[in-house]
């Protein structure tokens, strides 16, 4: 085989000495670990990366999408008939009762000001 720059052979890793082996040992160890790091640094930036608006907004519309389908127009109307509706219709009487209120006295008063003439 080829010497190295140590002027050694490229089986000193194949030899009985420890020191090699444990050489051999160590250079297992490291890449491992090195190859752990890279793969948290990864993963996190990757975790990070949907933890912000844009990337938990991108998964909520593909779930969505995944769920509703291509007929979206036709999904959001009947959440909006079946959920939303439900909910906001006491809100919207008590709001045309009070809009009928308003234009009641302020008819009354225009009235009054038409009479006092």
């Amino acid at each position: 085989m080829a010497d190295n720059e140590t002027g050694g052979t490229w089986t000193q890793w194949e030899e009985d000495d420890s020191g090699n082996k444990n050489m051999a040992a160590g250079a297992i160890l490291a890449s491992a670990v090195a190859a752990g790091v890279i793969a948290y640094v990864l993963r996190r930036a990757r975790q990070e990366e949907e933890q912000t608006p844009t990337g938990l907004a991108g998964k909520a519309f593909e779930r969505t999408r995944g769920v509703v389908g291509d007929d979206r127009v036709e999904a959001g109307r009947e959440f909006i008939v079946k959920k939303v509706m439900p909910e906001f219709k006491p809100a919207l009487l008590a709001i045309l009762d009070e809009l009928e209120d308003v234009v009641d006295s302020a008819f009354r008063r225009a009235e009054k000001a038409i009479k006092s003439l």
